[in-house]
């Protein structure tokens, strides 16, 4: 009995001729293959992942510019005089000095509300209580800490054409007590 050399058992029948794929070539596939290959990877992996990191990066930015206006603001109402109930002096600042991000002219459109609130703590009963003065800008109104907070804020870059809903961010606030209030102890004016 002869001996089979196992290159032939192992190929069961294939040729090294007939190995040859429809391009002509051994080993290849089709001609083009690899750019196909390449445009599925890129729609179905990389451009989605690209796409979903810049939304995040946004949000993100968006976040933490939202905090920071609201303790810059928070700061701006704790050393500037009292005018009025609605912080109207704090409002009008934080809109004009606010930190870039992507969604700015929503605070001055109102599709994000800003609300000040002033404080005076009542020692007997340990409560913060509203604060409210007839006088104004003046030394005789000066409340003992302020809140400030954003809300109403809705992120929604990107998630239509997703058709997702808008992302709903929490209110921002931050609490401080009164510094100096715009008054100059010397003189004893204040001003916003």
């Amino acid at each position: 009995m002869s001996s089979i050399p196992l290159r032939h058992f192992y190929s069961f029948g294939v040729t090294s001729k007939s190995r040859k794929t429809a391009a002509g070539f051994p080993g290849r596939g089709f001609p083009g293959q690899a750019s196909v290959e390449m445009v599925l990877v890129l729609v179905a992996g990389i451009i989605p992942l690209t796409l979903g990191m810049i939304a995040f990066a946004e949000i993100a930015w968006t976040y933490h510019a939202l905090i920071t206006l609201t303790r810059q603001g928070a700061r701006y109402a704790s050393t500037h005089c009292w005018q009025d109930d609605m912080g109207s002096n704090v409002v009008n600042w934080m809109q004009a000095n606010a930190p870039p991000f992507p969604d700015k002219p929503q605070l001055a459109s109102g599709g994000m509300q800003i609300q000040v609130q002033y404080w005076i703590h009542d020692p007997s009963t340990s409560q913060s209580l509203p604060f409210s003065c007839t006088d104004g800008c003046s030394p005789q109104c000066v409340p003992d800490s302020v809140t400030v907070s954003i809300s109403g804020y809705q992120f929604n870059h990107f998630l239509p054409l997703l058709r997702l809903q808008p992302l709903q961010f929490p209110p921002f606030s931050t609490t401080v007590e009164i510094q100096s209030a715009g008054g100059d102890p010397e003189t004893g004016i204040s001003s916003p």
